[in-house]
């Protein structure tokens, strides 16, 4: 079996159904001609074209890709999710692309004659080879992913629990009521400028998630906050958190390669607002779950100062639960405490041999 170091996967999912029963095998296999230190991009011809129903896709993707990484015991993979159409991704475009194979699932095997045709239509693009991977026969309902293992002599059935990918959707206010923004489903490109904050400590899937989701929403201009050094003297395991240019470069770069005509910059944050209280001509934010009340503070104070409000959308919280102060969220805490963990095995083995 050839091993691939960038794989780009199609597929064609429908948004109203399992998307975990019909794909976590052909994901699973993509991962699994894929160099362990490869890079698998998952592209979604036609997706949804509002706010929710675009997060479920992109949210679920991510974290069949993660389990079954795990599964694999490829967690040195890269996993990007692009949406055909949003942020100017074309499948037919090649620019700082080098897929050494396209695979698709059996189920969408309609997808080849449109990808070879717009492959022939680009310049850039050179001809690559395609495998059909096996899909699910049938739509699986139940609350966790039946990893099917393939081989030889029939299936094997693994158990992965299923990730929570939390809700999402806008944050309505009282002011937001009056103003009947309930109805508001968050369309594609809806707003000319978008801001959203963090650290993106060592970039993992969530980060993916909320970069990808504020880059649906924004036309022009993209607003990222990134966390200096005044917010980070109390984060655990500080040591191993990546320099203030590693984490702008990280976001910087994934959002260059699936939003390839967006305009994003990013700014260095020491308190709880960054630019979102700065600069008036922003339209919306985008958030966490877990910090729902950081927006409601920028929103306070933004009207303090006379600016209009923004328009607060929200991605659910993977695996966090909301009524234990998050627990359980995938972190970049968690990566860190891993790095530690490492270092401390190492230095126990090193004076061992000596």
């Amino acid at each position: 079996m050839s091993l691939y170091t960038t794989t780009l996967l199609l597929l064609n999912p429908d948004p109203y159904i399992p998307i975990g029963g019909v794909y976590r095998r052909v994901i699973q296999q993509a991962l699994h001609v894929t160099l362990p230190t490869g890079r698998l991009d998952i592209f979604v011809a036609r997706p949804p074209r509002c706010f929710a129903e675009a997060h479920h896709v992109v949210a679920q993707l991510y974290m069949i890709a993660g389990s079954m990484k795990e599964l694999e015991h490829k967690e040195g993979i890269d996993v990007r999710v692009l949406l055909e159409g949003v942020g100017g991704f074309d499948i037919a475009d090649a620019r700082n692309r080098s897929w050494e194979v396209v695979a698709v699932g059996k189920g969408d095997t309609k997808l080849i004659p449109i990808f070879i045709a717009e492959q022939h239509s680009s310049w850039f693009s050179p001809a690559l080879q395609i495998i059909v991977l096996p899909m699910a026969d049938s739509i699986e309902t139940t609350s966790s992913f039946s990893s099917v293992m393939g081989d030889d002599n029939g299936d094997l059935d693994t158990e992965v629990e299923a990730p929570d990918l939390g809700e999402a959707g806008l944050v309505v206010d009282s002011a937001d009521e009056e103003d009947g923004a309930v109805e508001d489903k968050g369309e594609e490109g809806q707003y000319s400028i978008v801001a959203l904050g963090g650290t993106f400590d060592h970039l993992h899937d969530g980060h993916k998630i909320l970069l990808t989701m504020a880059g649906f929403l924004v036309s022009e201009s993209l607003i990222i906050g990134i966390t200096g050094e005044a917010l980070l003297q109390n984060k655990k395991y500080k040591q191993y958190l990546e320099p203030y240019p590693q984490r702008c470069a990280a976001v910087l770069d994934f959002l260059a390669y699936i939003y390839p005509t967006l305009h994003a910059t990013t700014h260095e944050i020491n308190d709880v607002y960054g630019q979102s209280v700065t600069i008036e001509a922003i339209d919306a934010l985008v958030i966490s779950g877990e910090t729902r009340k950081g927006a409601k503070m920028v929103n306070e104070e933004r009207r303090r100062r006379g600016f209009h409000a923004l328009k607060v959308w929200e991605i659910g919280v993977v695996n966090g639960d909301a009524n234990n102060q998050w627990a359980g969220k995938l972190s970049s805490t968690d990566l860190r405490k891993r790095e530690h963990e490492r270092a401390e095995l190492s230095q126990r083995t090193h004076e061992k041999l000596e």
